[in-house]
C-alpha cells in the first residue's frame, strides 16, 4: 500500500501494490517438509512419552484398540492447541504490518537485530507453511477420513493458500492479483486460529473430565455460540473485503475465491451443529440423572 494512503484496514485491500511475498519464496518447500516431519515427530513425543505421564488414566483408557479414533483426536487436538498458539505469537504482529496498519506492507520490518533483517512476508511465509503442514498432518492423521465438507474445506485450503504463493515468483507479471489473494489467505487464516484455538483446548478438557457432564454442557455451549459468532464476523469481514477489491479480481479469482470461502464457512458452520449436539447430549444425560434421582427406590416407601 502506498504509504501516503488513507484508506482504513478494512478497505486496505482496495490499494494494496502487488509485490513479492518474501525473499525465501524459493524455499517454501523445504520450510513446508520441515514443518511436517516437525508435526509428525511433536505427535509422536506426545503419545510416546508426554501422555503416558502428564494423563495416566485417560491414556490407559483410550490405548484400547476399540478407542483408537478417539486416542488420535486427542493427539491431533493437543498438536492443533499447541502449534496454533505458537502461530498466533508469531504471526499477529506480521499480520497486522501487511494487513492493518497504514504504510505497511510485506517488505516492512518485522524484527532486526544481531545483522539479522526480517519482513513481514518473511514470517508470513513460515506461518503459512507451518499452516499449510498441520492441515495435511489433520488429514492424514485419521483412522476414519474425515467428512467430505471438511475434506473440501482442508484441501481447498491448502490448493489456494500455495497457488498464492506460486503466482507471487510473478508478481510483477500477469498474476497481479497475487498479493491480494494473499492477504485473504492471511485473513483467513487469523479467524481460523482464533476461532480453533479455545475449541482444541475445550475438547482436551473433554476426554480428561468425561465424568463433569454439568461443566462440559457449558463448555460445549460456549464453543458453540464462540464458533458461531467468529463464522458471522469472518463471513462480514470477507464480504466487506471482496466487495472493496472486486474491481482488481480476475474471473478466475472471482469464483474459486468465493468457493473456497463458502466450503471455509460451511465447515465451521458443521463443526458449530456437532458442539451444539454435543451439549444437548450432556443436557439430556443430566436430566436424566436428576430423574433416576428423583425416582424413590422399590419397597422405600
Amino acid at each position: 500500500m502506498a504509504p501516503n494512503s488513507t484508506h482504513h484496514w478494512p478497505t486496505k485491500i482496495a490499494a494494496l501494490e502487488d509485490e513479492p511475498i518474501s525473499a525465501f519464496l524459493p524455499y517454501a518447500s523445504l520450510i513446508f517438509v520441515c514443518a511436517s516431519i516437525g508435526i509428525v515427530c511433536f505427535a509422536n513425543i506426545l503419545e510416546h512419552f508426554v501422555f503416558p505421564r502428564l494423563y495416566p488414566t485417560t491414556w490407559t483408557y483410550l490405548g484400547a484398540e476399540s478407542r483408537e479414533r478417539r486416542r488420535r483426536s486427542f493427539t491431533y487436538h493437543h498438536v492443533a492447541a499447541v502449534l496454533m498458539s505458537i502461530l498466533l505469537i508469531i504471526g499477529i504482529y506480521p499480520m497486522y504490518l501487511f494487513n492493518i496498519r497504514e504504510g505497511s506492507n510485506l517488505s516492512t520490518t518485522a524484527w532486526a537485530g544481531h545483522g539479522v533483517h526480517v519482513t513481514a512476508g518473511d514470517l508470513l511465509l513460515v506461518v503459512a507453511q507451518v499452516y499449510c503442514a498441520y492441515y495435511v498432518f489433520e488429514l492424514a492423521f485419521r483412522v476414519k477420513f474425515i467428512s467430505a465438507i471438511s475434506a473440501a474445506h482442508h484441501i481447498g485450503l491448502l490448493i489456494i493458500t500455495q497457488t498464492a504463493l506460486v503466482l507471487s515468483v510473478n508478481y510483477a507479471g500477469k498474476y497481479s492479483d497475487a498479493t491480494i489473494e494473499f492477504y485473504m489467505c492471511i485473513m483467513w487464516g487469523a479467524f481460523d486460529i482464533a476461532a480453533e484455538i479455545p475449541l482444541h483446548t475445550a475438547m482436551v478438557y473433554w476426554r480428561v473430565h468425561r465424568g463433569d457432564r454439568r461443566r462440559l454442557m457449558h463448555l460445549a455451549y460456549g464453543c458453540y455460540l464462540w464458533q458461531a459468532s467468529m463464522s458471522a464476523a469472518e463471513t462480514v469481514v470477507t464480504i466487506y473485503l471482496l466487495k472493496s477489491s472486486w474491481s482488481r479480481w480476475v474471473l478466475t479469482w472471482r469464483v474459486v475465491t468465493p468457493v473456497v470461502f463458502t466450503l471455509w464457512i460451511a465447515t465451521q458452520i458443521y463443526g458449530a451443529t456437532l458442539l451444539l449436539k454435543m451439549g444437548n447430549a450432556e443436557r439430556r444425560a443430566l436430566n436424566s440423572k436428576a430423574v433416576n434421582e428423583a425416582e424413590p427406590e422399590p419397597g422405600a416407601a
